[in-house]
């Protein structure tokens, strides 16, 4: 299978610009990484600290990883870039064996500069990934996780068509299906 990662393009929105993650993006990120307000939305499932990055260096050997792993087909990170400021505020991944083996489902993983976190902002970012990633990677769902706590996040999700599903108690998942 031929890795679906490798002619990725970029795509445009009324507020972002979407494309492969630079490690000029550092400086950018680590404003949205280290900030305690977007810290707690950050669509992830606890690991590592939730890339709570404090130190340049973290940040941009996070990038590094992930441009190793864009290289080898594991997943792939976006940069989100405020197309009136030119300044990245966040991140869009997919990953799982996507890529590597005939799957079923991506996984989703936002984490963007809190100031974002409206309907209006998450409505475009999450558009993006239902319109364009299911033909990028070839999926037929894509799943996203979201803490109750983000209100907006799970509103905006679910008017795109995103059906809720439970793991365990607090572990709520949402999957769109095409």
């Amino acid at each position: 299978m031929q890795n679906p990662y490798i002619f990725c393009p970029t795509y445009e929105t009324d507020s972002f610009i979407i494309r492969l993650v630079k490690e000029s993006d550092a400086v950018d990120l680590l404003t949205c990484y280290s900030d305690p307000k977007a810290q707690e939305l950050f669509n992830c499932d606890r690991c590592f600290g939730d890339f709570k990055m404090t130190k340049l260096e973290d940040m941009k050997s996070c990038i590094k990883a992930w441009l190793m792993a864009y290289e080898n087909g594991d997943f792939i990170r976006f940069s989100v870039i405020d197309k009136t400021a030119f300044k990245a505020v966040g991140t869009i991944e997919m990953f799982g064996s996507v890529g590597k083996t005939n799957v079923t489902a991506g996984i989703l993983r936002v984490d963007i500069a809190s100031r974002y976190e409206e309907l209006s902002y998450l409505d475009e970012l999450f558009r993006v990934t239902s319109e364009h990633f299911f033909n990028l990677f070839k999926v037929t769902k894509i799943s996203t996780k979201a803490i109750p706590l983000a209100k907006n996040r799970i509103d905006s999700i679910k008017r795109l068509g995103y059906k809720e599903r439970v793991i365990t108690e607090g572990n709520h998942y949402y999957s769109l299906t095409r």
